[in-house]
């Protein structure tokens, strides 16, 4: 029964267009994303060199260094202005980026931190649940008519397997963008790497499952689409942020404390391949508990709810 489910779900998924354009589009928008931190000199472009910004950076890891440090910016950004009629010295637009030589590794982090991927995936989900009520395909599956649970979790397994497809779409774009326009190809298969595409990978997951839930929740691909996009685009985290900073000020909390922190696509934007401990365990958290209600809730409805 579970393969036959697997089979069928799988040609399903095979069958739609949008399983191929999504990975043609993740492509396109990683690249592009890529050529602009790797071929635009974006320290140029503000006046600063990279000897500057690494003295920036380096004034800036104290809080004694913070007034220095934007002091160190402003002047530069000032020095810039001045320049920009001398005819001896031309902005230049393309260069070598921030993102110039660094290793594969490092540029997969900052395309999975970009959450075009969660965006994406989200369209997929809307799209592969969304069909089962316009086209109304359970009522002609009888053969798992009474095993809904069963067919539920194949579907959420299947939402998992096409998220690690786009997990990998993404590493295999960011190894072509360090070969086409990066200094060189260092791989980095360490710990530390592995670590984080499979954290990663756990908290896109999560993130179908969410989106898989809000389309079951009111049978719409609409519904389920616009909750990945307003995830995706940061826009929860922007309001988790403003009642942060109420809840600081209402119950004396820490200036750090931030619901932002406790939210999928928020862990997914900020760690990194060396957070620490605390950070990555926070995220595996968050992951797990999500993905708990909306796989709990979601299959409660489904369960009861007449397929008709």
């Amino acid at each position: 029964m579970f393969a036959k489910a697997i089979k069928s779900e799988a040609y399903r998924i095979s069958k739609m267009k949008s399983t191929y354009v999504l990975m043609g589009v993740l492509v396109a928008v990683l690249i592009l994303i890529n050529f602009m931190y790797m071929c635009v000199d974006l320290y140029g472009l503000m006046g600063l060199s990279k000897e500057d910004v690494e003295q920036i950076q380096e004034m800036g890891t104290s809080v004694e260094g913070y007034e220095e440090s934007f002091m160190a910016g402003f002047q530069a950004g000032l020095d810039s202005t001045e320049n920009m009629n001398e005819e001896d010295k031309p902005i230049t637009i393309l260069g070598e980026g921030p993102m110039y030589g660094e290793s594969v590794a490092m540029v997969y982090s900052m395309d999975v931190s970009s959450l075009y991927e969660v965006l994406l995936l989200a369209i997929f989900v809307g799209l592969y649940i969304g069909n089962i009520y316009t086209t109304g395909l359970d009522k002609n599956l009888n053969i798992f008519a009474g095993n809904r649970t069963l067919l539920f979790a194949v579907r959420i397994i299947l939402i998992a397997a096409y998220a690690f497809v786009l997990h990998v779409v993404t590493w295999f774009t960011s190894l072509l963008s360090a070969a086409m326009m990066g200094g060189g190809v260092t791989l980095a298969f360490d710990k530390a790497f592995i670590m984080y595409f499979l954290i990663t990978w756990i908290l896109v997951v999560s993130f179908g499952c969410i989106v898989a839930s809000m389309t079951h929740v009111t049978r719409s691909k609409a519904a389920g689409i616009t909750l990945g996009i307003i995830l995706s685009a940061g826009i929860l985290s922007t309001i988790m942020s403003i009642a942060s900073l109420m809840l600081q000020k209402k119950l004396g909390l820490e200036s750090d404390f931030n619901l932002g922190n406790y939210t999928v696509t928020q862990n997914l934007a900020t760690i990194n391949l060396y957070s620490d401990g605390h950070f990555v365990l926070r995220a595996i958290i968050c992951a797990a508990v999500y993905f708990a209600v909306a796989y709990v809730f979601s299959l409660s409805i489904v369960k009861k709810r007449d397929i008709a």
